[in-house]
């Protein structure tokens, strides 16, 4: 009996997880749900937890130039690649604030770009140039403290992190590219977080549409560079207008884009599949992601990737934070 009963009591400890010392393998991220939203300090961004989980990230070049990207640009967000987080991060759940950027500058001292890469039109004719005295502060268009803080470069939004982490004593960094389109898309497998239809996104995002045409003026209007909608906003849009993805995070796609910490790589077969940062390759450039109000609107879906100088200073380029611990 004595030994019946033992064996009784190791199958139920077995069967409830308690004596199995290997961990659990990754399950499916859509299967699992984010956790509750919280802050390290009053004015650190908000971040959400996301789950352990697997996902293919990339999109095959026949899908890209379908949805309208110049065969020039299709293939860098190729091969599809399989990856696997096997523990959980924070996510800010919107990107960093004008607001909480003023801060670190004031508390650091820290110095950002005089001038900022941007688009106007000049004589009936588009520019896109850089403009001395267009600064985080002041990008060439309105913004309060509530807009994503723009005209930062890849250096500027790794100091902001590294300065949240002394302040914290926790573990922020800029997302890298696996983050990011895990994050973005939320355990979805469609184009968009919302689906497949791109049109939908203006209740979910700040895109190219026709508040920004009507703006700038004299520029195109059709599906190829343009939602066929109203967002409401020709430039940034205060964060967490829209509709969050089904992780709770908002402006994932839209509104800017956003650096990452990899090394730049023309395609991804050398980004790393348990989803950590990529550390070869050219590591004066990054991968910008997500898409933003200033862009052709075949620019914006779950997996696209665009190269920038990790100095280069534009009105549609922000960031937000991870926390890694």
């Amino acid at each position: 009996m004595r030994i019946r009963k033992m064996f009784l009591m190791i199958a139920a400890a077995l069967m409830a997880g308690t004596l199995i010392s290997a961990p659990a393998p990754a399950q499916p991220a859509a299967a699992q749900v984010p956790g509750k939203a919280f802050r390290d300090c009053e004015n650190c961004p908000e971040m959400m937890p996301l789950p352990a989980g697997s996902f293919t990230m990339g999109i095959k070049p026949e899908a890209e130039a379908g949805r309208g990207m110049p065969a020039s640009q299709t293939g860098k967000a190729f091969p599809l690649r399989p990856i696997t987080f096997r523990q959980g991060f924070a996510m800010g759940m919107y990107p960093v604030t004008v607001a909480q950027f003023r801060q670190f500058v004031d508390e650091s001292g820290y110095q950002a770009a005089n001038s900022c890469y941007s688009q106007h039109t000049q004589d009936g004719h588009f520019i896109y140039e850089d403009v001395r005295g267009f600064t985080w502060r002041s990008p060439g268009f309105p913004q309060d403290d509530n807009h994503p803080v723009v005209c930062v470069n890849a250096d500027d939004a790794a100091a902001y992190a590294a300065w949240l982490g002394r302040k914290t004593g926790h573990r922020y960094a800029v997302p890298n590219e696996a983050q990011y389109e895990y994050a973005a898309r939320a355990g979805t497998t469609t184009d968009f977080f919302w689906g497949d239809v791109r049109d939908d996104g203006c209740a979910y995002s700040n895109q190219p549409d026709f508040a920004q045409a009507k703006a700038l003026g004299n520029v195109p209007t059709g599906p190829q560079y343009r939602f066929q909608c109203d967002d409401g906003y020709a430039w940034t849009s205060p964060v967490g207008s829209y509709k969050p993805n089904p992780w709770g995070l908002y402006d994932m796609l839209g509104n800017i884009w956003e650096w990452t910490a990899d090394c730049w790589a023309d395609d991804l077969k050398t980004t790393p599949a348990d989803g950590s940062t990529r550390t070869t390759g050219d590591c004066d450039a990054r991968a910008s992601r997500g898409g933003s109000y200033g862009n052709a609107a075949f620019s914006t879906y779950a997996a696209v990737r665009a190269p920038r100088h990790a100095t280069y200073v534009g009105h549609s380029w922000g960031f937000r934070v991870v926390r890694n611990d």
